[in-house]
């Protein structure tokens, strides 16, 4: 079986990627701009080119690569009728037509990574996980019967990090070019989807996520658009209306943070926290205020005993409160970009909860994490509200899979 690229059909940031003549490649480009279609044919390519020795795609979680590159290579696989295996326990495709071989691995824990050489490696999302993880699958890339060798890497910046030191390369240590591709130069893209990113985002994080720009989203107030003189509002609740609660677990500061929804905004209106104690307790006094309400705690509740006998979750429910929650937690941009969206939109207002309003005016960025450490009586409202705001009202977009022509041919 012979195969053959069609460079006339890709995008042209997708081409000037696959013409780069350096080891190291990277393509960094906002959502939709077609980073993980091009991502998915390099990687076929690279099997087919250094068969049968192994090509690694390297994915932040095994989660996100069966929604991106397993998903994106199966597609690709069967429109071109083309035989294959992925074995999902092993996350190995197997191409018999030219004795291909895949192996999709997770980035989480770099000293998984260490093993067998491979012939080539491509890295997808590379500014969200470690360097030790980029570290490692570099010194993988070392088969010697590959006729060609190389790391390719595609992802959005979302911080200045080590992939940011990486990708502007200012020391020449690496032999390494860059791409940048954005959301609007993929053509094959719905206008809805690209109007969906501009009303997410903010102007910042339409550079990032749009536009393919290195911007520092992790620097600063995490709940940037808060303004006390504008958002702490007292507001008349109706004895009819539901309340909610969402919840933070933390021995040393068990927070509940309150609130409804009214003409379309959320307003917290009370809180609760308890320091040096327990889901037990916690439970018995939302109880005695709010009983029988619908609570949206941390999903690491399900498992997680900071209570001696049952899960934090049960413990909720057994007190008669309804418990709605992910099946794990979001990731924190996510939460928190659900939380500032609804602020800078003005949908969010406060009152009779000074430690969450304090939260929103003193919680800041240290080292691309929330800081927990400077202050640890700080972030437990702010994630407690963040849980519930982010299971009602997320910032989704509900990318369309890209129906790109395939730029190859068998």
């Amino acid at each position: 079986m012979r195969f053959a690229i069609d460079k006339n059909r890709m995008l042209p940031h997708q081409c000037q990627f696959w013409e780069l003549d350096t080891y190291i490649k990277l393509l960094v480009g906002g959502y939709g701009s077609g980073k993980t279609y091009i991502g998915a044919l390099r990687t076929i390519w690279l099997s087919y080119v250094n068969r049968p020795h192994p090509v690694l795609y390297v994915s932040p979680t095994y989660p996100q690569a069966r929604r991106t590159i397993v998903f994106t290579l199966e597609q690709m696989l069967s429109r071109a009728r083309i035989p294959y295996s992925y074995h999902k326990t092993h996350h190995e495709f197997y191409i018999p037509g030219w004795q291909g071989l895949i192996w999709i691995a997770s980035g989480e824990i770099p000293d998984s990574l260490k093993g067998p050489n491979v012939s080539a490696a491509g890295m997808d999302e590379p500014f969200i996980q470690k360097k030790e993880t980029f570290d490692t699958v570099l010194s993988r890339i070392r088969e010697g019967g590959a006729l060609c060798r190389e790391f390719f890497m595609t992802g959005t910046p979302e911080q200045l990090n080590w992939g940011y030191d990486v990708a502007m390369n200012d020391e020449g240590k690496y032999d390494l070019e860059m791409v940048v591709g954005t959301t609007e130069s993929n053509v094959h893209l719905p206008q809805q989807f690209i109007e969906q990113l501009h009303n997410a985002y903010d102007e910042n994080q339409r550079a990032a996520y749009m536009n393919g720009m290195f911007v520092n989203l992790m620097k600063g107030r995490v709940y940037r658009y808060f303004d006390r003189t504008k958002h702490q509002e007292s507001r008349t609740i109706p004895k009819d209306v539901e309340i909610f609660a969402g919840i933070d677990f933390n021995v040393d500061y068990m927070t509940a943070e309150l609130f409804v929804e009214l003409d379309g905004r959320t307003h917290f209106f009370d809180e609760i926290q308890q320091a040096d104690s327990d889901t037990y307790q916690l439970a018995d006094r939302l109880h005695e205020k709010y009983p029988g309400i619908t609570v949206y705690p941390d999903a690491s509740g399900k498992g997680r005993r900071s209570s001696a006998k049952n899960t934090d979750h049960t413990i909720l429910k057994d007190k008669g409160f309804k418990v709605v929650s992910r099946k794990q937690n979001p990731a924190v941009k996510d939460r928190v970009n659900a939380v500032n969206r609804r602020i800078r939109e003005d949908r969010c207002t406060f009152e009779n909860c000074p430690k969450l309003i304090r939260d929103m005016e003193r919680v800041v960025w240290k080292n691309g994490e929330i800081d927990k450490t400077s202050d640890p009586s700080l972030s437990h409202p702010s994630d407690a509200a963040g849980y519930a705001i982010e299971y009602m009202h997320p910032v989704r977009i509900e990318k369309p899979y890209e129906e790109q022509p395939n730029a190859w041919r068998v």
